[in-house]
Protein backbone atom coordinates (compact mmCIF):
# COMPACT_ATOMS: atom_id res chain seq x y z
CA UNK A 1 0.00 0.00 0.00
CA UNK A 2 0.98 3.54 -0.26
CA UNK A 3 0.95 6.08 2.42
CA UNK A 4 1.01 9.47 2.60
CA UNK A 5 3.34 11.01 5.00
CA UNK A 6 2.33 14.73 6.68
CA UNK A 7 5.06 16.22 8.73
CA UNK A 8 4.50 18.75 11.09
CA UNK A 9 5.81 21.38 8.15
CA UNK A 10 3.24 19.99 5.89
CA UNK A 11 0.23 20.02 7.77
CA UNK A 12 1.16 23.79 8.89
CA UNK A 13 1.92 24.65 4.58
CA UNK A 14 -1.25 22.35 3.69
CA UNK A 15 -3.93 23.87 6.73
CA UNK A 16 -3.30 27.34 7.65
CA UNK A 17 -4.83 28.66 11.28
CA UNK A 18 -7.91 30.32 9.56
CA UNK A 19 -8.86 27.46 7.32
CA UNK A 20 -7.91 24.73 10.65
CA UNK A 21 -10.76 27.23 12.60
CA UNK A 22 -13.82 26.57 10.03
CA UNK A 23 -12.62 22.89 9.47
CA UNK A 24 -12.98 22.38 13.39
CA UNK A 25 -16.68 24.53 13.69
CA UNK A 26 -17.91 21.81 10.77
CA UNK A 27 -16.60 19.10 12.92
CA UNK A 28 -18.30 20.31 16.56
CA UNK A 29 -21.44 20.58 14.46
CA UNK A 30 -21.11 17.03 12.98
CA UNK A 31 -20.41 15.86 16.20
CA UNK A 32 -23.10 17.85 18.47
CA UNK A 33 -25.57 17.16 15.14
CA UNK A 34 -25.10 12.97 15.28
CA UNK A 35 -23.50 13.12 12.33
CA UNK A 36 -20.02 11.56 13.79
CA UNK A 37 -19.21 8.16 15.03
CA UNK A 38 -16.74 8.85 17.58
CA UNK A 39 -16.74 6.11 20.49
CA UNK A 40 -14.94 7.62 24.05
CA UNK A 41 -11.28 7.23 23.40
CA UNK A 42 -10.00 4.96 25.45
CA UNK A 43 -7.22 5.73 28.06
CA UNK A 44 -4.20 3.81 29.00
CA UNK A 45 -2.41 4.85 32.07
CA UNK A 46 1.23 3.98 32.87
CA UNK A 47 1.52 4.79 36.50
CA UNK A 48 5.29 4.58 36.50
CA UNK A 49 6.17 7.58 34.24
CA UNK A 50 2.83 9.74 35.49
CA UNK A 51 1.66 9.31 32.18
CA UNK A 52 -1.51 8.78 29.92
CA UNK A 53 -1.72 6.93 25.85
CA UNK A 54 -4.63 7.47 24.32
CA UNK A 55 -6.53 6.33 21.45
CA UNK A 56 -9.51 7.77 19.56
CA UNK A 57 -10.83 6.58 17.07
CA UNK A 58 -13.64 8.37 14.10
CA UNK A 59 -15.73 8.65 11.31
CA UNK A 60 -16.66 11.49 10.14
CA UNK A 61 -18.16 11.84 6.53
CA UNK A 62 -16.91 14.73 4.20
CA UNK A 63 -13.71 14.13 6.19
CA UNK A 64 -12.82 10.66 6.55
CA UNK A 65 -11.88 7.66 8.86
CA UNK A 66 -9.51 7.31 11.19
CA UNK A 67 -7.64 6.92 14.33
CA UNK A 68 -5.21 8.61 16.56
CA UNK A 69 -2.80 7.65 19.20
CA UNK A 70 -1.40 10.08 21.66
CA UNK A 71 0.50 10.17 24.73
CA UNK A 72 1.41 12.50 27.25
CA UNK A 73 4.42 12.01 29.34
CA UNK A 74 4.92 15.11 31.81
CA UNK A 75 8.23 13.82 32.72
CA UNK A 76 9.43 14.74 29.41
CA UNK A 77 9.28 18.44 30.09
CA UNK A 78 12.44 20.32 29.85
CA UNK A 79 14.07 17.87 27.87
CA UNK A 80 14.36 16.76 23.83
CA UNK A 81 11.18 14.48 23.66
CA UNK A 82 7.67 16.74 23.39
CA UNK A 83 5.32 15.63 26.52
CA UNK A 84 2.77 14.96 23.53
CA UNK A 85 3.44 12.79 21.12
CA UNK A 86 0.92 11.07 18.57
CA UNK A 87 0.21 9.98 15.25
CA UNK A 88 -2.51 9.80 13.03
CA UNK A 89 -3.37 7.20 10.32
CA UNK A 90 -6.25 7.89 7.79
CA UNK A 91 -8.12 4.87 6.03
CA UNK A 92 -10.12 4.94 2.83
CA UNK A 93 -13.32 5.05 4.24
CA UNK A 94 -14.68 2.93 0.76
CA UNK A 95 -12.22 0.18 1.64
CA UNK A 96 -10.73 0.89 4.66
CA UNK A 97 -6.90 0.85 3.27
CA UNK A 98 -4.54 2.86 5.38
CA UNK A 99 -3.69 6.11 3.04
CA UNK A 100 -2.05 8.43 5.10
CA UNK A 101 -0.21 9.16 8.39
CA UNK A 102 -0.27 12.77 9.94
CA UNK A 103 2.33 14.15 12.26
CA UNK A 104 -0.21 13.50 15.56
CA UNK A 105 2.42 15.57 17.83
CA UNK A 106 1.81 18.69 15.22
CA UNK A 107 -1.81 18.05 14.54
CA UNK A 108 -3.11 17.74 18.44
CA UNK A 109 -1.70 21.27 19.33
CA UNK A 110 -2.79 22.70 15.86
CA UNK A 111 -6.61 21.17 16.38
CA UNK A 112 -6.22 21.82 20.05
CA UNK A 113 -5.39 25.61 18.53
CA UNK A 114 -8.30 25.45 16.20
CA UNK A 115 -10.79 24.66 19.10
CA UNK A 116 -9.99 27.72 20.93
CA UNK A 117 -9.91 29.75 17.79
CA UNK A 118 -13.77 28.50 16.89
CA UNK A 119 -14.69 29.22 20.50
CA UNK A 120 -13.41 32.75 20.83
CA UNK A 121 -14.68 33.64 17.24
CA UNK A 122 -18.02 32.20 17.95
CA UNK A 123 -18.14 33.87 21.77
CA UNK A 124 -15.79 36.67 22.73
CA UNK A 125 -16.48 39.90 22.45
CA UNK A 126 -15.93 40.69 18.37
CA UNK A 127 -13.64 43.64 19.38
CA UNK A 128 -11.26 42.30 21.93
CA UNK A 129 -7.52 43.62 21.46
CA UNK A 130 -6.07 42.41 24.13
CA UNK A 131 -5.19 38.45 25.37
CA UNK A 132 -3.55 36.37 27.75
CA UNK A 133 -2.42 33.05 27.25
CA UNK A 134 -1.17 30.82 30.39
CA UNK A 135 1.13 28.49 29.55
CA UNK A 136 4.21 28.01 27.46
CA UNK A 137 4.03 24.36 25.85
CA UNK A 138 3.46 23.56 22.67
CA UNK A 139 -0.46 24.30 23.02
CA UNK A 140 0.07 27.20 24.33
CA UNK A 141 2.09 28.37 20.97
CA UNK A 142 -1.07 27.53 19.05
CA UNK A 143 -3.40 29.18 21.24
CA UNK A 144 -1.82 32.52 20.56
CA UNK A 145 -1.65 32.23 16.67
CA UNK A 146 -5.39 31.09 16.98
CA UNK A 147 -6.59 34.07 18.95
CA UNK A 148 -4.86 35.98 16.48
CA UNK A 149 -6.23 34.61 13.68
CA UNK A 150 -9.83 35.36 14.67
CA UNK A 151 -9.38 38.65 16.21
CA UNK A 152 -7.65 42.10 15.71
CA UNK A 153 -5.49 41.69 18.78
CA UNK A 154 -3.13 44.30 19.66
CA UNK A 155 -1.72 42.77 22.81
CA UNK A 156 -1.51 39.30 23.70
CA UNK A 157 0.15 38.29 27.39
CA UNK A 158 1.94 35.25 27.99
CA UNK A 159 2.70 33.59 31.71
CA UNK A 160 3.80 30.61 32.90
CA UNK A 161 6.31 29.58 35.56
CA UNK A 162 9.28 29.03 34.09
CA UNK A 163 10.12 32.86 32.55
CA UNK A 164 12.68 31.36 29.92
CA UNK A 165 9.68 29.84 28.42
CA UNK A 166 7.92 32.48 28.49
CA UNK A 167 10.23 34.79 26.90
CA UNK A 168 11.27 32.08 24.42
CA UNK A 169 7.99 31.44 22.85
CA UNK A 170 7.21 35.03 22.72
CA UNK A 171 10.60 35.43 20.87
CA UNK A 172 9.75 32.49 18.30
CA UNK A 173 6.59 33.53 17.79
CA UNK A 174 6.62 37.24 17.28
CA UNK A 175 7.33 36.74 13.51
CA UNK A 176 4.28 34.67 12.60
CA UNK A 177 1.53 36.91 14.82
CA UNK A 178 0.18 40.70 14.64
CA UNK A 179 -0.18 41.20 18.11
CA UNK A 180 2.54 42.26 20.34
CA UNK A 181 3.57 39.36 22.88
CA UNK A 182 4.30 40.44 25.75
CA UNK A 183 5.36 38.33 28.84
CA UNK A 184 3.80 38.80 31.90
CA UNK A 185 5.46 38.54 35.68
CA UNK A 186 2.48 37.25 37.18
CA UNK A 187 -1.00 35.40 36.08
CA UNK A 188 -2.85 38.40 37.74
CA UNK A 189 -0.73 40.42 35.82
CA UNK A 190 -1.36 38.82 32.33
CA UNK A 191 -5.51 38.85 32.81
CA UNK A 192 -5.96 41.94 34.27
CA UNK A 193 -8.51 43.71 31.82
CA UNK A 194 -8.20 41.29 28.75
CA UNK A 195 -10.98 39.90 26.45
CA UNK A 196 -9.91 36.29 26.39
CA UNK A 197 -8.01 34.17 28.20
CA UNK A 198 -6.43 30.61 27.46
CA UNK A 199 -5.09 28.22 30.40
CA UNK A 200 -2.86 25.41 28.35
CA UNK A 201 -1.33 23.64 31.59
CA UNK A 202 -1.86 20.18 32.71
CA UNK A 203 -2.05 21.96 36.81
CA UNK A 204 -3.81 20.13 39.03
CA UNK A 205 -4.81 23.05 40.89
CA UNK A 206 -6.31 26.39 39.45
CA UNK A 207 -4.01 28.59 37.71
CA UNK A 208 -6.34 30.95 37.06
CA UNK A 209 -8.59 33.41 40.08
CA UNK A 210 -11.87 33.48 38.20
CA UNK A 211 -12.86 36.65 40.91
CA UNK A 212 -10.48 38.82 38.60
CA UNK A 213 -11.67 38.08 35.17
CA UNK A 214 -14.03 41.53 34.03
CA UNK A 215 -17.27 41.14 32.42
CA UNK A 216 -17.52 40.03 29.12
CA UNK A 217 -14.53 37.98 29.11
CA UNK A 218 -13.95 34.94 27.28
CA UNK A 219 -12.24 31.75 28.52
CA UNK A 220 -10.86 28.91 26.62
CA UNK A 221 -9.80 26.14 29.42
CA UNK A 222 -7.85 23.36 26.68
CA UNK A 223 -4.92 21.86 29.25
CA UNK A 224 -6.70 19.72 31.54
CA UNK A 225 -8.23 16.14 30.26
CA UNK A 226 -8.58 14.22 33.37
CA UNK A 227 -10.44 13.93 36.32
CA UNK A 228 -7.48 15.30 38.39
CA UNK A 229 -6.53 18.14 36.28
CA UNK A 230 -8.02 21.19 37.57
CA UNK A 231 -6.59 24.13 35.74
CA UNK A 232 -9.78 26.23 36.02
CA UNK A 233 -11.07 27.73 39.26
CA UNK A 234 -14.69 27.22 41.23
CA UNK A 235 -15.01 31.19 41.00
CA UNK A 236 -14.61 31.24 36.98
CA UNK A 237 -17.33 28.37 36.46
CA UNK A 238 -19.89 29.65 38.95
CA UNK A 239 -19.33 32.79 36.83
CA UNK A 240 -19.41 31.98 33.13
CA UNK A 241 -22.11 30.69 30.80
CA UNK A 242 -20.31 27.40 30.37
CA UNK A 243 -19.60 26.02 26.75
CA UNK A 244 -17.91 22.21 26.11
CA UNK A 245 -17.12 20.32 23.01
CA UNK A 246 -19.05 17.52 24.41
CA UNK A 247 -21.25 16.80 27.18
CA UNK A 248 -20.43 13.27 27.53
CA UNK A 249 -17.02 13.74 27.59
CA UNK A 250 -16.95 16.64 29.97
CA UNK A 251 -18.91 14.73 32.73
CA UNK A 252 -16.12 11.65 32.17
CA UNK A 253 -12.71 13.83 31.88
CA UNK A 254 -12.81 17.83 32.70
CA UNK A 255 -11.96 17.66 36.66
CA UNK A 256 -12.13 21.49 36.60
CA UNK A 257 -15.98 21.08 35.78
CA UNK A 258 -16.42 18.20 37.60
CA UNK A 259 -14.51 19.96 41.00
CA UNK A 260 -16.47 22.67 40.30
CA UNK A 261 -20.36 20.75 40.35
CA UNK A 262 -19.30 18.80 43.45
CA UNK A 263 -19.47 22.45 45.26
CA UNK A 264 -22.69 23.31 43.68
CA UNK A 265 -21.78 26.11 41.20
CA UNK A 266 -22.55 24.63 38.14
CA UNK A 267 -24.94 21.49 36.64
CA UNK A 268 -24.28 19.51 33.63
CA UNK A 269 -27.16 20.39 32.48
CA UNK A 270 -26.43 23.75 32.14
CA UNK A 271 -23.15 23.53 30.14
CA UNK A 272 -23.79 23.82 25.93
CA UNK A 273 -21.99 21.79 23.00
CA UNK A 274 -20.21 24.57 20.93
CA UNK A 275 -21.50 22.15 17.87
CA UNK A 276 -24.76 23.93 18.62
CA UNK A 277 -23.56 27.62 18.68
CA UNK A 278 -22.24 26.37 15.02
CA UNK A 279 -25.53 24.89 14.15
CA UNK A 280 -27.86 28.02 15.52
CA UNK A 281 -29.80 25.29 17.86
CA UNK A 282 -28.24 27.32 21.22
CA UNK A 283 -27.02 30.23 21.83
CA UNK A 284 -23.80 31.93 21.95
CA UNK A 285 -23.09 35.29 23.91
CA UNK A 286 -26.20 37.15 24.77
CA UNK A 287 -24.17 40.36 26.53
CA UNK A 288 -21.20 41.10 28.85
CA UNK A 289 -21.46 37.84 30.53
CA UNK A 290 -18.40 35.73 31.06
CA UNK A 291 -18.28 32.66 28.16
CA UNK A 292 -16.10 29.41 29.77
CA UNK A 293 -15.26 27.23 26.48
CA UNK A 294 -13.95 23.83 28.67
CA UNK A 295 -12.25 21.26 25.78
CA UNK A 296 -11.02 17.70 26.48
CA UNK A 297 -10.37 17.28 23.10
CA UNK A 298 -12.06 14.98 20.65
CA UNK A 299 -11.22 12.66 17.68
CA UNK A 300 -13.15 14.65 15.46
CA UNK A 301 -11.24 17.74 15.56
CA UNK A 302 -8.07 15.22 14.55
CA UNK A 303 -9.87 13.29 11.57
CA UNK A 304 -11.28 16.61 10.17
CA UNK A 305 -8.15 18.34 10.30
CA UNK A 306 -6.07 15.54 9.64
CA UNK A 307 -8.90 14.91 6.13
CA UNK A 308 -8.55 18.39 5.27
CA UNK A 309 -4.89 18.65 5.86
CA UNK A 310 -4.09 15.54 3.33
CA UNK A 311 -6.58 16.64 0.60
CA UNK A 312 -4.86 20.04 0.31
CA UNK A 313 -1.72 18.53 0.57
CA UNK A 314 -1.81 15.96 -2.24
CA UNK A 315 -3.55 18.93 -4.35
CA UNK A 316 -0.43 20.96 -3.55
CA UNK A 317 2.48 18.69 -4.23
CA UNK A 318 3.23 18.32 -0.25
CA UNK A 319 4.31 15.24 1.66
CA UNK A 320 6.12 12.29 1.24
CA UNK A 321 4.77 9.13 -0.45
CA UNK A 322 6.01 5.95 1.18
CA UNK A 323 5.46 2.34 0.01
CA UNK A 324 4.16 0.11 3.08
Amino acid sequence: MKLLCLSADDLHSALPMDVAVRVVKQAFAAFSSGRAEAPPRTTLSIPERSATTLVMPCYLPDYGLGTKVVSVFPQNRGGLTPVVQGLVVLLDPETGEPMALVDGTALTAWRTGAASGAATDLLSLEHATEAAVIGAGAEARTQVIALDSVRSLDTSWSYARTADRVRALSENLQPHVSATLVAAESAVEAVRDVAIVCTATSSTTPVLDGSLLAAGTHVNAIGSFTTEMCEIDARTIERAHVFVDSVAAAVTEAGDLLAAESVGVTQRHDWTELGRVVTGTAPGREGDEITLFKSVGLAVQDIAVAGEAVARARAAGLGMEVQA
